[in-house]
């Protein structure tokens, strides 16, 4: 696969089988994530694997899934066996700026989730006081996002915007489409 392949082949996933990932594969996409081009270099972020049951149970219930789908969110047979938090260190970058080096690097962690054969979605909506008092990182670090990772329990698929209109939505077969803007019209 190469890194187009890869781009394309990459969908949010939001249902997953309960094969747990396997660490390693884990390991490797942080490990990528730590290559991603950081903001004069100073790699401010830190990683945590969340792959416990109890704690990936916690964790879920301070997530918010799928905000277009009306039943966007995994069912119990159906959530992440793993996730990956993502901090900003305070201690490297007082100013809280880590925005642009979480999406590099976290880009970069669902492009080696593609090349592993593992799903992920990248989540924003989560209530991260409430997160970071279940996993309790030390103080300086401050909870960005997470990445719930694990093999795809359903299908994604890329259609053309019609409209206007930037809703996924699930189709009668149960696949996930999802509306991209055409080449044509970001170009200016």
């Amino acid at each position: 696969m190469d890194v187009k392949e890869a781009v394309f082949a990459r969908r949010s996933i939001r249902k997953f089988t309960q094969e747990p990932p396997k660490e390693e594969a884990l390991l490797s996409m942080i490990d990528c994530a730590r290559m991603a081009a950081f903001g004069a270099n100073m790699q401010p972020l830190k990683f945590r694997i969340i792959n416990d049951r109890a704690l990936t149970d916690a964790v879920f219930d301070h997530i918010k899934w799928a905000g277009y789908l009306k039943d966007g969110a995994p069912k119990e047979n159906e959530r992440p066996k793993a996730y990956i938090a993502v901090f900003g260190d305070m201690n490297i970058r007082a100013n809280g700026a880590f925005e642009t080096d979480a999406g590099a690097a976290v880009s970069n962690m669902m492009l080696e989730a593609v090349e592993l054969g593992l799903a992920t979605c990248w989540l924003g909506a989560i209530d991260r006081e409430k997160i970071t008092g279940i996993l309790k990182p030390a103080e300086n670090l401050k909870l960005l996002y997470l990445l719930a990772v694990g093999y795809p329990a359903q299908e994604s698929k890329i259609i053309d915007m019609t409209d206007g209109d930037v809703k996924y939505y699930i189709d009668n077969t149960g696949t996930v489409n999802v509306p991209k803007r055409s080449l044509e019209e970001i170009l200016i």
